[in-house]
């Protein structure tokens, strides 16, 4: 290892649950972050990335306690990209895999809000993958689980100020100025995006808690069915 001994321990984190994804590293403190906002597919990328963030820290992967893997909600490909490539890493380094909700990450990077906050990923078809948690104790408290709904039928959940973070924030931004007025507060632009390293501190959090993931059953929060399982049903009710 190199002189990041006293970072212990160290945990590489996987996001692909947006266009933007991105992997980390972190101890107590940050240690590196690559964001791959590329045209690119994840596959190409992904372990391009890990590779170079390795290499630029001088760290193996034996000197890593475990693996974050954001599981979503969000891109399908994304998801199932990052989570075989995390998987791929456990068997070949034995390191346990952590699951992280997408939009926990996402308020995370809230983590000292006062006010709730609401994470929302645009999931189209005039639909958001939603949920809210209370920032508490350095910790995030679900105060509404994850869920797809109409940006109207959330704005009507939304009671007091509440900070909104995510590119569903953007998207609908006018509708929910429009029928929340104050209590619709739009997190700062550097806040706004999901990142790695988000899903990094949660994975470390939740492994000096002890509380690691089955590999064998961590499988990716999707939330709706996917193009091809839809297209699927209808074959499947349009047959006499």
């Amino acid at each position: 290892m190199s002189n990041l001994k006293s970072e212990s321990p160290l945990i590489l984190a996987i996001e692909t649950a947006s266009p933007c994804g991105g992997v980390a590293i972190v101890g107590k403190e940050l240690l590196g972050e690559i964001t791959l906002a590329s045209q690119e597919t994840h596959s190409r990328r992904l372990m391009l990335a890990i590779d170079y963030l390795l290499k630029q820290l001088k760290l193996d992967l034996k000197d890593l306690a475990a693996i974050g893997i954001g599981l979503g909600p969000g891109s399908f490909t994304g998801l199932r990209i990052g989570l075989a490539t995390a998987k791929g890493l456990h068997l070949a380094s034995g390191l346990p895999l952590i699951g992280i909700s997408t939009l926990e990450a996402l308020a995370y990077s809230l983590i000292i809000s006062e006010k709730p906050v609401c994470a929302l990923l645009d999931a189209r078809r005039n639909q958001v993958y939603t949920a809210i948690y209370q920032p508490k104790d350095e910790g995030l408290e679900e105060i509404m689980p994850p869920a797809l709904l109409t940006p109207e039928k959330l704005a009507k959940r939304i009671k007091e100020p509440t900070y909104f973070v995510g590119d569903g924030a953007k998207v609908y931004n006018a509708l929910f100025q429009e029928m929340l007025g104050d209590k619709f507060l739009l997190a700062p632009p550097n806040l706004r995006h999901l990142r790695a390293a988000n899903v990094a501190f949660l994975a470390r959090k939740r492994y000096l808690d002890g509380e690691i993931d089955d590999p064998f059953k961590l499988l990716p929060i999707y939330l709706r069915p996917s193009e091809a399982e839809l297209k699927k049903v209808k074959l499947g009710a349009s047959k006499p």
